[in-house]
């Protein structure tokens, strides 16, 4: 029975995690603190030497009161997501996030990574989306078992995004061949939605 948990917590040994590590930090702390005082400092020797006047104070304490409540805001928010995992595999299963759920031996028949297009704004460019879908029992999804068929792997089982993180397929095998010997682990490459066709394109990749 597939678990819903609010974050990753261990299930005897992981053998395998795949994290979204924390970015932006630097750029939060900067607009937080360095950016603010640095300011704050040129305002007070402006006006210290005459050159500034009261309302520009008052102008850049009412940007302090705009900048900081957004600053924490930013900070808050890498926080939560600082070394996320996206990806995990432990004695309990395999764990995916978003939403974070935990899927038990008993319910995986394979996992499969594959990339899918999204397309830009307005129809330009786009960019390929990293994916793994754990397969459910009853679907076949050994690699050349079709060539590609209806539906793709994005509906073969629960789906986890993993955003830019890449899957070191290898050692994903080998953590998942610890618990479940001989389990399908592969890479099903690039998936392109053709919206006027309705079908699904499959490319190596």
């Amino acid at each position: 029975m597939v678990t819903q948990e609010p974050d990753y917590v261990p299930s005897g040994v992981t053998r395998y995690v795949l994290r979204r590590p924390q970015r932006g930090l630097l750029g939060a702390t900067i607009f937080v603190f360095v950016f603010p005082a640095t300011m704050l400092a040129l305002t007070y020797l402006g006006w210290a030497t005459g050159h500034t006047g009261v309302g520009d104070v008052i102008y850049f304490l009412l940007f302090l009161l705009i900048a900081i409540p957004v600053g924490i805001s930013m900070l808050k928010e890498r926080a939560a997501v600082r070394d996320h995992v996206l990806l995990a595999v432990d004695e309990g299963g395999v764990y995916l996030a978003g939403p974070p759920r935990r899927i038990p031996w008993r319910e995986v028949a394979g996992l499969v990574a594959f990339r899918t297009w999204q397309d830009g704004e307005d129809g330009d460019g786009g960019k390929w989306l990293a994916r793994l879908a754990v397969v459910r029992p009853g679907e076949d999804c050994l690699p050349g078992a079709v060539a590609w068929r209806q539906p793709g792997p994005d509906q073969w089982g629960a789906v986890a995004d993993l955003h830019d993180e890449k899957v070191r397929l290898g050692a994903l095998a080998a953590a998942v061949h610890t618990y479940a010997a001989g389990l399908p682990v592969w890479d099903a490459g690039q998936i392109k939605a053709r919206r006027a066709k309705g079908q699904v394109e499959g490319q190596a990749g």
